[in-house]
């Protein structure tokens, strides 16, 4: 009986910590698409484009002055970009992949509309 708890609880710690690098990883995607959707609304508010920057060495994005911290312990690739997002929502598109572990997901930018999409 004892063996058979213990194993229990070995399965579900096992579980849990690659549901925890499940739940980091989309988090951080979804604040990414906040983020983003967020900065082509300003662009659009102010009517002027804004620069956006991602730093992953330094774990940030930076929209013109405002940013956005990556959480610890994940990876983000491409690790260095630079675009410039017009008002219109045109710009030359981002695709950020962000990891952790054995577990991956994505934030989109289109480069025709401003559209976020996560993947």
């Amino acid at each position: 009986m004892a063996v058979v708890i213990i194993l229990l609880v070995g399965s579900i710690a096992i579980v849990s910590f690659g549901g925890t690098d499940r739940r980091a990883v989309r988090l951080e995607v979804a604040e990414t698409a906040l983020f983003l959707q967020e900065t082509r609304m300003r662009a659009q508010d102010l009517g002027r484009p804004i620069e956006i920057v991602v730093a992953g060495s330094e774990g940030l994005i930076d929209a013109g002055g405002r940013q956005h911290s990556f959480a610890r312990g994940l990876t983000v690739s491409p690790t260095e970009a630079r675009i410039i997002l017009q008002p219109t929502g045109q710009s030359d598109g981002l695709d950020l992949i962000f990891a952790k572990g054995d577990q991956s997901a994505g934030v989109t930018l289109d480069w025709l509309t401003g559209r976020v999409d996560i993947q």
